[in-house]
């Protein structure tokens, strides 16, 4: 069918034609703008902010016990204490923590003034023992602060410390002594501090030396244990002769006769040399006491010198039985129990 020019068919055609063919020649261009609109729709979001690892929580500590106090305000406090392994995973008490908490509450309990310390295995742990104790301080003899202390004493070995009352007692000095008998003392040679003690407003000058001696019944561990008893009098006799000093320990054997078999004492040197040097605590020997529960004899002990037994306060030697108050006592928390005195430095 033709439609003249003139038609009123032919104008929408026109009209269409016009506008197609614009369309049709402007499509490329648009076709880059179409792609990235479409990319932008399909791009992927940003990945979400991964929030900060939350740092695991320690449990928290086992509910505290209520341990009698012993100390007073008005005396110096001093005790002895076997930690058995204390900070070692796979010796001593299973539960580590239950360990800690026990040790807490017997030390915060008992009210002492000055705590020597044995069997301290990790020094972390001890570290964390310490925190533990408001208004208390300590050091093991591998501490840095002690003079030839990390020479005796590896991270893992048994170590000998000092826990005291930051209130009562100020350090002036600590070191390692008696490193030549090293082998007499088992590898721990003892711990020695100069302290500053300030009590009712008066102060006093004391050494306080911390030591653990040889384990063992054997004849050759008595042997060794006297070797370093005779060692530690000549030491304190020339190096001491005119100062309070107090050697709380575990001496591993008893001061009225040995734990090994048909045998004396290995402190002889020492209990014959009264009133110079006595043993306090030699009392609760004569009283059958024991300080360690499954044994019958009572081998931790404070030696002291005339100088600070004139301070001491008669009859307040004690083996104290913590045992009575925590569960379990030698499953959780230790196989010694502490022993202690009093002294009245006064004015």
């Amino acid at each position: 069918m033709y439609f003249p020019e003139s038609s009123p068919v032919s104008a929408p055609r026109r009209y269409i034609s016009a506008f197609a063919a614009p369309a049709f020649f402007f499509l490329p261009a648009l076709i880059p703008a179409l792609i990235a609109c479409g990319a932008d729709a399909v791009a992927p979001s940003p990945p979400p902010v991964e929030p900060d690892p939350v740092e695991p929580q320690p449990p928290p500590d086992p509910p505290a016990i209520q341990i009698p106090a012993q100390g007073t305000s008005a005396t110096l406090d001093v005790a002895t204490w076997n930690l058995l392994y204390f900070g070692a995973a796979n010796q001593g008490p299973g539960d580590e923590p239950l360990q800690m908490a026990r040790v807490r509450d017997v030390i915060l309990g008992t009210d002492a003034d000055l705590w020597g310390v044995q069997e301290v295995t990790d020094a972390d742990a001890f570290a964390a023992l310490v925190d533990r104790l408001p208004g208390y301080r300590g050091f093991l003899a591998s501490d840095a602060s002690v003079s030839g202390g990390s020479d005796s004493y590896d991270r893992g070995e048994l170590k000998v410390g000092l826990i005291y009352k930051s209130s009562v007692a100020e350090v002036a000095g600590a070191r390692v002594i008696l490193t030549d008998l090293d082998y007499e003392f088992a590898g721990r040679p003892p711990l020695e501090v100069q302290l500053r003690v300030t009590l009712g407003g008066a102060s006093r000058d004391v050494v306080l030396i911390v030591l653990h001696a040889k384990a063992i019944a054997d004849e050759t561990s008595w042997e060794r244990r006297m070797a370093a008893g005779e060692g530690l009098r000549e030491y304190l006799d020339t190096t001491w002769p005119d100062r309070a000093v107090l050697v709380p320990g575990d001496w591993n054997d008893d001061v009225d006769e040995s734990i090994t078999r048909g045998r004396d004492t290995p402190y002889r040197v020492f209990v014959d040399a009264a009133p110079e040097w006595v043993f306090p605590t030699a009392s609760l020997s004569a009283a059958r006491a024991r300080s360690m529960p499954r044994y019958t004899e009572v081998i931790d002990h404070i030696l002291a010198s005339d100088e600070a037994m004139a301070w001491y306060e008669e009859g307040s030697a004690m083996v104290y039985q913590v045992d009575e108050f925590i569960d379990a006592y030698l499953d959780t928390t230790s196989d010694h129990l502490p022993v202690m005195a009093r002294f009245a430095p006064g004015g």
